[in-house]
């Protein structure tokens, strides 16, 4: 037996496929349907966007200050960031005007979740450079540097 080519194009279409398909365009159930799928997505998106953002740890503050002028070496280095850090796997460098390391270690155990803070020898006159590692407690390694200038 052989069918005609104008199988689905009839009026009486639905009935040919067995009723499984819709005679014009989409039904109202699956447009909704849709709808629904598309509003839980892009809430979805929009929750996790705001929910990561705010959640990277930023430097509030140092001491010595970024910039400033000491007239003394310092004992520590303190840095203060907008959220906890995981000190265990947060890093802080010091580098002379040469580029040189000196030794700075972290002090893991001390001050409040979102202080880091790295004891370091004493430092001649000149300007140094610090630079900080970090793993926020949302995952995210960030990192970054200041100066400051011993001139006593």
């Amino acid at each position: 037996m052989r069918l005609s080519g104008r199988l689905h194009h009839d009026p009486d279409a639905a009935g040919q496929a067995g009723g499984l398909r819709e005679p014009r365009g989409l039904g109202a159930r699956r447009l909704a349907l849709m709808a629904a799928r598309w509003a839980i997505l892009t809430g979805a998106l929009v929750l996790a966007v705001a929910g990561s953002a705010p959640a990277h740890s930023l430097l509030l503050e140092s001491s010595p200050g970024a910039g400033s002028v000491v007239t003394a070496s310092p004992p520590e280095l303190s840095l203060r960031f907008n959220n906890r850090i995981e000190k265990k796997l947060s890093t802080i460098r010091l580098r002379d005007e040469h580029g040189a390391a000196r030794p700075a270690t972290v002090r893991v155990a001390d001050g409040s979740a979102d202080w880091l803070t790295a004891t370091v020898d004493v430092l001649p006159a000149g300007a140094w450079r610090v630079e900080w590692r970090v793993l926020s407690t949302d995952g995210h390694v960030v990192s970054g540097s200041f100066s400051f200038r011993v001139a006593p």
